[in-house]
């Protein structure tokens, strides 16, 4: 049944097959809990987005907006009604306000047999309205989806209404028979699915086969094809696919039926394609769901502030700079290396790893709790750099802060539930051998003045030739993690933001912006958690905080995994919410850092090229317009990279950076934890020609390292 309100009334509707003017004229019923009510002649595109809409056989159209939920219309898309009851709600600052929010659904379908049965997705709900949308129940998840999983994708049975399949964004699609009672995994058979370490192609859309049972299509996002089953589902095959030609990204299949044929839908970001069942000719055409999107698109209003954030934080090339190397002589190298490799941009830290402020903070809470640990001068580093044209990027490390983990008798702190403790991540390390006297061991023999030359990660990580001795172990916290939920942990880095601002910098960057990953995750208890809020809530709550006080522009650093895939179960990190709230999404596609299983076929150099491509491409199209992505250059060798030779590093740091120029990226940040940028062996200038980097390419690229 459908729930249609207007002019105060409720009006219910009856059966699908019946014509939506003829169910409006039938039975009235006063609201008991009325819905929002968006007015004919209101325009979507001036208080909210529609990013899906889906048009059934009878003309009702079905949307979702990120803003407003779950929306059907009843006249051709001129006027939209809100039909929330049963969806889960965010919980986000401002709370009161912002009370009754949808969450974020994710993806929407219909039953191709029965209109009226739609089901829709969040990150990791699945639920089913039979009623039109008018009332929606939850259907259970459960293994073998893992609780980190991301929703994708969702199909409706035309044949058992208690058959439904749900895509995820990296660990395949998976089936339930039972209405949730039980769930199975037939992807397990799409071996090519797999992409390595446990991660899975994204499932972008799925729908089943109208007349043949047991047959599945499913598309992958990102340009990666459209599929369809065996009836055993032991076998898949490629479909020729147009799309595929321009590398468009599909976010949705459905079933279509038209006269006595049945089609497979497949909307595109760019097209709508069509493909009966019966001749297997694929064609393009509009639709009125396409028509209404485009022109919503068309007529949005832009946000001139946005624009020009984002026009400054654009095409920025340049290098991290420690706050023990950010004064003096350090830094004249810094700002001239930066200079002679045609770069225009520092990321220095002002709040580090370890909570230290680093700069000459004016701010007193800071100093009430020992956090200040002055390393430069702000004013100066500004003077300096803004003087040769260097835009100057201020890192903040944000929830990973052991200085605020400390203080006020652990007010702060990530909570252990079980023990009624500040948790406390704790690893095994190796203590460092003492080093032996000089009359023992004199300098060559650590290698400092004598032997080949070296990259000094390498140097560093294998320490000197002195005779071994069995390893000593102790234990001791790794990381200290303050509470993402606490609204004070938010004030007291928006302070240290806001003073940066008021100082000059040029941009706001914040890192470890995300929960814990590791360690025994069980036993947290965040105690500021308000109910029903998730990690993305917290997350979305602090940047809704820092929109309302830096108006500069605000950048992000994402671990590479979360920038591939559309993630946020796991840490928090959502790439597509936090796109709405900063002007630069910085990946870490750190080579290394992926599990050698990951593109295991490709040769290592090249592979480097490959990942910084492809993840940022990914990454591009998930945040659309809404902001840049400056990835981060792995301009450090770690592991088995450190047999590298100066020849095989270079081609391992140009590989990354042309993988990065060749996607869709606005600039890119080389990070070395040392700064010392020995990987740089030719000047990079040729690399930015033609960049909006704002180099001077007269001068004459002299020294290359500082």
């Amino acid at each position: 049944m459908l729930l249609l309100f207007a002019g105060g009334m409720l009006f219910l509707l009856g059966a699908q097959e019946r014509n939506p003017e003829e169910m409006i004229a039938q039975i009235r019923v006063e609201p008991a809990d009325p819905l929002p009510v968006l007015n004919p002649g209101y325009s979507p595109a001036e208080a909210f987005t529609i990013e899906q809409i889906l048009e059934t056989p009878s003309g009702v159209l079905y949307g979702i907006s990120k803003q407003r939920g779950f929306l059907v219309s009843f006249d051709e898309g001129k006027s939209w009604l809100e039909h929330n009851n049963g969806l889960p709600r965010r919980v986000i600052y401002p709370f009161v306000e912002a009370a009754g929010r949808v969450r974020h659904l994710t993806a929407l379908n219909i039953d191709p047999v029965d209109e009226g049965r739609v089901a829709v997705t969040t990150a990791d709900r699945l639920y089913l309205s039979e009623d039109y949308g008018s009332s929606w129940r939850q259907i259970p998840i459960g293994k073998p989806l893992r609780s980190t999983s991301y929703l994708t994708a969702v199909a409706l049975s035309p044949r058992d209404p208690d058959t439904l399949l749900v895509g995820t964004s990296f660990n395949g699609f998976f089936e339930t028979t039972d209405r949730g009672a039980s769930w199975q995994d037939p992807s397990l058979s799409a071996r090519f699915l797999y992409r390595g370490a446990g991660f899975y192609e994204e499932v972008s859309g799925l729908s089943y086969h109208p007349v043949e049972e047991g047959v599945i299509f499913f598309s992958c996002g990102f340009g990666h094809g459209v599929y369809q089953g065996s009836p055993d589902r032991k076998s898949w095959i490629r479909l020729d696919f147009p799309g595929d030609r321009a590398a468009e990204a599909i976010y949705r299949l459905e079933l279509i039926h038209t006269g006595a044929a049945w089609q497979l839908g497949v909307q595109t970001h760019s097209n709508r394609w069509y493909y009966p069942l019966v001749s297997r000719r694929w064609y393009r055409s509009d639709s009125r769901a396409s028509s209404l999107l485009a022109a919503a698109a068309a007529d949005r209003p832009e946000d001139p502030f946005r624009r020009e954030r984002i026009r400054k934080a654009s095409e920025r090339f340049g290098i991290y700079v420690s706050s023990y190397r950010a004064q003096g002589e350090d830094l004249d190298n810094h700002l001239r290396f930066i200079k002679d490799n045609g770069m225009n941009s520092l990321v220095v830290d002002c709040k580090d790893d370890f909570g230290w402020i680093a700069y000459d903070t004016e701010l007193e809470f800071p100093k009430q709790i020992g956090a200040v640990n002055k390393r430069f001068a702000l004013g100066e580093l500004l003077d300096k750099a803004h003087e040769q044209g260097i835009y100057v990027i201020a890192r903040l490390v944000v929830f990973k802060d052991r200085q605020l983990y400390n203080s006020n008798n652990f007010e702060y702190a990530v909570w252990n539930g079980v023990t009624d403790q500040p948790w406390r991540y704790i690893v095994k390390v190796e203590v460092p051998p003492q080093p032996a006297p000089e009359s023992e061991a004199g300098a060559e023999s650590s290698g400092v003045n004598g032997g080949p030359e070296r990259p000094p990660d390498a140097a560093e990580a294998e320490g000197g030739e002195a005779e071994q001795s069995a390893p000593v172990y102790k234990y001791v916290q790794n990381e200290y993690w303050v509470d993402p939920y606490n609204p004070e942990v938010w004030s007291y880095n928006l302070a240290i933001a806001e003073e940066l601002q008021r100082r000059g910098v040029d941009e706001i960057q914040f890192d470890y912006i995300r929960f814990p990953s590791d360690g025994n995750l069980s036993q947290i208890r965040y105690r500021y958690r308000r109910e029903g809020m998730s990690p993305i809530d917290a997350l979305e709550s602090f940047l809704t905080q820092a929109r309302e006080v830096i108006h500069i522009p605000i950048s992000t650093d994402l671990y590479g995994f979360n920038s591939w895939h559309r993630m946020g179960n796991w840490i928090g990190q959502s790439i597509d919410v936090l796109a709405d709230y900063v002007d630069a999404i910085c990946p870490m596609f750190y080579p290394s850092h992926f599990p050698r299983d990951f593109m295991k076929d490709v040769p290592y150099l090249e592979r480097g090229r490959k990942i910084y491509e492809e993840g940022t491409t990914r990454a591009a199209f998930m945040v659309g317009s809404r902001s840049i992505v400056r990835p981060y250059v792995q301009a450090f060798l770690i592991g088995g990279e450190l047999a590298m030779g100066p020849a095989e590093y270079s081609q391992y740091l140009t590989n990354q950076i042309e993988g990065a120029l060749a996607a869709p990226s606005s600039g890119l940040t080389l990070w070395n934890a040392s700064n010392r940028y020995y990987m740089v062996i030719e000047p990079l200038t040729p690399y930015f020609s033609g960049q909006e980097s704002g180099r001077n390419s007269e001068q004459d690229p002299a020294t290359n390292s500082p």
